[in-house]
């Protein structure tokens, strides 16, 4: 996409958006639009039979092992979603001569809240749901065609308005005769790019118990659905560690990657994001 080279004729797919959000949980949730044009550069007067462009979706998960036995392929493909657009009109069979310059076609869809957001995963063999448009001019005779291909990225979300943007959740437990803890996070969901607060308190509960270090750690959690059943793998994306300094929490050795994404926020069909908080360090003062 964006390809500034003048020197030979081609296609481009320009999107209008970066990536396309889905807002909302269950049957209750907003259409989006997919637009842009599909851009042809010609270095001189080119006939050209037909220019086409293909929205399309599929859905990869691993093949079950009892099935991978007899198959040469390790995954199973879905397609959910497929649209066609034709931009030169008449008969295909004849060619029509453009002339050199800039050419551009518009395109526009409206997208349904049923499809699946955007997703991959290496887990369990790899899984994935993707979309792509792909763009084609057809050329007359021996003459390559010119084609092009740009990822679209669908991602879910809840509205603006969500009660999960405005609730609160806090979690009590006690470690019998040592300590009590308490931990509160100001919403349940976060929208992407946040920064994400949690406060934590801490009583010990018999004497010399100290907490010398916190570690916190945002957890994904990948559930894929298979003929042969479901399959879940969890895995660590951010982590952080505060130890407790002259009693204020210093963070030690920030990581590259801060916690920065929802709490719970889901992120297509078959995938939920979640975070769980811990370890907690504790030694006894000497």
């Amino acid at each position: 996409m964006g390809r500034a080279d003048t020197t030979k004729s081609y296609l481009d797919v320009v999107l209008d958006a970066p990536f396309l959000t889905l807002r909302g949980t269950g049957p209750d949730v907003e259409p989006t639009s997919l637009s842009g044009h599909v851009a042809l550069f010609l270095t001189e007067s080119t006939s050209i039979k037909e220019i086409t462009l293909q929205f399309r979706g599929k859905a990869k998960i691993p093949m079950p092992a009892s099935e991978s036995l007899m198959n040469s392929t390790t995954s199973i493909t879905y397609v959910v979603c497929n649209h066609d657009w034709s931009f030169l009109e008449g008969d295909k069979r004849h060619s029509r001569t453009l002339k050199a310059g800039r050419h551009f076609f518009p395109f526009h869809l409206e997208i349904g809240g049923t499809l699946p957001s955007s997703i991959h995963t290496a887990a369990l063999g790899g899984a994935s749901v993707a979309y792509k448009l792909r763009a084609l001019a057809v050329r007359p005779g021996l003459a390559h065609n010119l084609h092009a291909i740009a990822p679209v990225h669908i991602l879910r979300s809840f509205t603006h308005e969500a009660l999960e943007y405005q609730q609160t959740l806090e979690i009590e437990n006690t470690w019998p005769e040592k300590l009590m803890y308490s931990i509160m996070l100001p919403h349940k969901a976060w929208p992407a790019g946040d920064s994400v607060l949690a406060v934590l308190k801490l009583a010990p509960l018999s004497k010399g118990v100290a907490v010398t270090s916190i570690v916190t750690s945002l957890h994904e959690s990948t559930k894929i659905y298979a003929r042969s059943g479901a399959q879940e793998d969890t895995r660590v994306v951010a982590s952080a560690r505060h130890d407790i300094i002259d009693g204020a929490a210093v963070e030690i050795d920030p990581p590259p990657q801060r916690i920065a994404t929802g709490m719970r926020v889901s992120c297509g069909a078959r995938c939920l994001l979640s975070s769980s908080m811990g370890v907690y360090a504790l030694k006894r003062a000497r």
